[in-house]
């Protein structure tokens, strides 16, 4: 290269360097402007949130985090500080998924956060969950073989065709998106269907739980293609009995799951 063609070729890549540095500068201004005539709110309380999208101190303070000490399969919280050992339902009867863990315990600013959300009065919250989402699913995915977690395959539990159609959108599956990208895990909606759901099933045994779910939920016609021997990672924003999860995690591995970790927001008690 002679030495003009080398002078030129060095100020180009200076060009592209300064350029760089100064888009990087003109966009962190504009997210400050933007920041400054449009705050973050909280999600529960609309008072202003510190440091971008969030919630307030006071009601951060409030959110109760699920105890550490909890069934190594399907998350459910147990009492003492001990080491944890599997529940005598998972015991009696193995779930079909590997493991499952929540972020939160429902209630306080997080059921009021989720409930204006579901109204359509918070549109940013799947970017507020996700973080505590992902961390959750970082952990459920961790105990597996680390040759299974390459090729991670997240899913979220379908939508009630009622609500879906009254919301117009559905909330599991935006906070499952936005919780994939974090993870940068590829994310596949449509895959699971349901039909109109029973409820409520709080009060029912766990064997009448699952007669009642029987034939609720389906899989798309190109499931197992995609399905064929991965690990799935199903998404949820709240598990109140576990049998939605169960259900859909039953069905992902009859269509081809080689295994299922589940990861939700908020855990109903």
């Amino acid at each position: 290269m002679s030495v003009p063609a080398a002078c030129r070729a060095a100020d180009a890549v200076f060009a592209r360097a300064t350029f760089g540095r100064y888009a990087a500068m003109g966009r962190a201004v504009a997210i400050g402007v933007l920041d400054l005539l449009f705050p973050h709110r909280c999600p529960a309380c609309d008072a202003l949130s510190a440091g971008g999208p969030g919630f307030c101190p006071r009601c951060a303070a409030a959110l109760v985090p699920v105890p550490a000490t909890a069934c190594p399969i399907c998350g459910a919280p147990q009492g003492g500080d001990g080491p944890a050992f599997p529940c005598p339902e998972c015991r009696s009867e193995p779930p079909p998924f590997a493991a499952a863990a929540s972020a939160w315990l429902f209630g306080g600013p997080l059921a009021e956060a989720l409930g204006r959300f579901k109204a359509g009065r918070v549109p940013e919250f799947p970017t507020i969950a996700a973080p505590s989402l992902a961390a959750v699913a970082r952990g459920v995915l961790a105990t597996g073989d680390p040759a299974a977690r390459r090729g991670v395959l997240a899913v979220a539990v379908p939508p009630d065709p009622g609500r879906l159609a009254r919301r117009g959108f559905d909330p599991g599956t935006l906070v499952a998106a936005a919780t994939a990208r974090r993870l940068d895990l590829p994310f596949r909606a449509g895959l699971l269907v349901s039909a109109p759901r029973p409820r409520p099933q709080r009060t029912l045994s766990r064997a009448e739980r699952r007669r009642a779910l029987a034939g609720v939920f389906s899989a798309a016609p190109w499931a197992p293609r995609v399905l064929a021997g991965r690990t799935v990672l199903l998404l949820d924003d709240v598990r109140t009995t576990g049998s939605t999860t169960a259900a859909c995690a039953a069905l992902l591995r009859r269509t081809g799951a080689a295994v299922v970790r589940v990861a939700t927001l908020a855990l109903v008690e």
